[in-house]
């Protein structure tokens, strides 16, 4: 066999053993036992629906409970006048967020912080924004009542709390629930 065939067997063995091995950890990452909820910003046609739908006081505080980059927070800053904070603990999420934050110019109405949610004092808190699966908001459920504010809202989009009735659901263009509004 010639070198440069030789070579070539090498780099192509070592570039499929590292394909293999981003692989193999992509699994792992996939199938790991941890509580960390998805990366999923929300979605625009949620946040129209919101726009359109939610009628929130101004000068009020916000709390996005696993808030990713904080584009639901942007939104509440910018729409309500809402003072926003948002927790998650993906720092990539959030060193985006921060820069997003900057870009839109709600920097100082917006904070985003690496933290678990589950240490926040909802107590302070106006509204409460969750964007969870459903095995999330059924973890946290007992939490959110027992330590949100008494006058508190919670803006649950997408999915619902499985113990609580909801107010007021607001329904998307097709029909389908889509924002569940809870009060204590």
């Amino acid at each position: 066999m010639s070198f440069p065939l030789i070579l070539l067997l090498l780099v192509v063995g070592i570039v499929l053993g590292l394909n293999l091995l981003m692989v193999f950890y992509l699994l792992l990452w996939l199938f790991r036992k941890t509580k960390a909820a998805p990366y999923v910003s929300s979605f625009n046609k949620e946040i129209d629906l919101m726009k359109q739908n939610l009628h929130l006081h101004k000068s009020k505080k916000i709390v996005d409970l696993g808030c990713g980059d904080g584009k639901a927070l942007r939104f509440f800053a910018k729409e309500f006048w809402l003072k926003g904070s948002g927790y998650d603990i993906n720092i990539y999420a959030i060193v985006f967020g921060k820069i997003l934050n900057r870009w839109f110019g709600v920097r100082d109405s917006v904070q985003i912080y690496k933290k678990n949610f589950l240490k926040v004092d909802l107590s302070t808190f106006d509204y409460i924004y969750v964007y969870l699966l459903p095995w999330q908001l059924a973890e946290i459920e007992e939490w959110i009542w027992k330590t949100m504010k008494k006058d508190a809202i919670i803006i649950a989009n997408t999915f619902k709390f499985s113990k609580h009735q909801s107010y007021e659901i607001i329904k998307n263009k097709k029909g389908k629930e889509s924002i569940f509004l809870y009060k204590k």
